[in-house]
């Protein structure tokens, strides 16, 4: 991934000016972050998170789930693309119709890339917990872990497993056992 600093700090409507080049683009605190397209286990990943979690919250009619590309509006130069993302039903409304979320979802999950963990880990854990996003999952690939970051006072902590298993505070009832997330991975 990489930062690329610019006279100014840019906005959303910079944003939208990028080219469609199949790069991710992202702007936190005025800066662009440039990433490729993801790799094969990124997608395999990503896919597994949606198939466990997008019918736990279809049959509870909990709110929806929805998966990059979305832009996520967090502030006038804060603008980011997370994996995944959920929204409560009663919130559905921060979705809008131009395809911007407008303010937190209430659980993003982000993929790690060798490139992207210090942005993932650092920079948009410190983004999304200002921003008051309360559930933040971390999931690499490459190293086969599963983190869950629970908001609390303004910070986030490590929801670790109970047996080996994860509870969502957000996703009522939803209990992740990080294991068969990576078994589509060589």
């Amino acid at each position: 991934m990489a930062v690329i600093q610019l006279a100014r700090p840019l906005t959303y409507n910079d944003l939208v000016n990028m080219p469609d080049d199949r790069n991710r683009y992202e702007i936190i605190n005025g800066e662009l972050l440039v990433s490729p397209s993801p790799k094969r286990g990124h997608q395999e990943v990503a896919l597994a998170i949606l198939e466990l979690v997008a019918p736990h919250v279809r049959t509870r009619d909990l709110g929806r789930m929805y998966f990059a590309p979305v832009d996520v509006r967090l502030g006038v130069n804060d603008i980011v693309e997370p994996d995944l993302l959920f929204i409560r039903k009663d919130r559905l409304d921060i979705y809008q119709e131009s395809g911007v979320v407008e303010g937190p979802p209430d659980l993003v999950v982000e993929i790690i890339s060798p490139s992207s963990s210090s942005i993932d880990t650092i920079r948009k854990a410190a983004l999304y917990a200002r921003a008051g996003v309360p559930e933040y999952w971390l999931v690499d690939p490459d190293k086969r872990t599963f983190r869950l970051l629970a908001l609390r006072e303004g910070v986030y902590e490590d929801a670790g497993p109970q047996k080996g298993r994860f509870h969502s505070s957000v996703l009522d009832g939803l209990v992740i056992d990080p294991s068969p997330l990576f078994a589509n991975l060589d």
